[in-house]
This record gives C-alpha cells, sequence and structure tokens, in this order.
C-alpha cells in the first residue's frame, strides 16, 4: 500500500493534446527522491504550455517551490488548474502566483 502523503507525479494530455502534470501528496524534500524516474520523463519532453494539476497536493515546501519554478523555467507558459488553498497561498505569498497562472479564469 503507498503512503498519501508521499508525493506523486503523474504525465497526462488533456483531450486537444495539452501536456498535464498531476502532483499529488506533499512535494517536500523528503517525497522528492520518489519522484526521480518520473522527473526525469518531464524534463526529456520539450518546451511547450503546461498545465499543472494541483488538485492532490496538500503541502508544499521551499523543495517544492524549487521544483515547480524549475517546470516552468524547462516549459515556458504553466497554467495551474485546481491548487489547494495551502498551496495557492504559499505560491501567493512568494509572489508567484501570477508565475503559475493563479488567478486567471
Amino acid at each position: 500500500m503507498t503512503d498519501p502523503a508521499r508525493a506523486a507525479l503523474a504525465i497526462t494530455h488533456e483531450p486537444e493534446g495539452g501536456l498535464v502534470l498531476v502532483l499529488r501528496g506533499e512535494l517536500d524534500l523528503a517525497g522528492l527522491p520518489g519522484l526521480a524516474p518520473a522527473l526525469d520523463d518531464v524534463f526529456a519532453l520539450p518546451r511547450q504550455p503546461v498545465v499543472l494539476a494541483l488538485d492532490d497536493l496538500t503541502f508544499l515546501d521551499s523543495t517544492g517551490v524549487s521544483l515547480l519554478i524549475r517546470i516552468a523555467n524547462h516549459f515556458g507558459t504553466v497554467r495551474t488548474r485546481g491548487a489547494a488553498e495551502p498551496v495557492r497561498r504559499v505560491l501567493e505569498v512568494l509572489g508567484l502566483a501570477g508565475r503559475f497562472g493563479l488567478g486567471e479564469g
């Protein structure tokens, strides 16, 4: 049985073909090593617009913020879908809401 708090990352696509990265659990220093294989796949993809689906991301520390910034720098255009309030708050306090498309209708 997997720990629901452990960070998880899935790569999916929207019906019209857009890239979606689904992050779940707690994105922190302890959970990052478990994401290494999936992150290798993510950073092997070419630059393109990406949607971050953060509905089930429950916690984010500085390591998680750093990863999100790395994703944004790699892909360029980033939109965020469904950020949980604690995650949204962290990005807003750090002044990163606009970079991740938070606050867009």
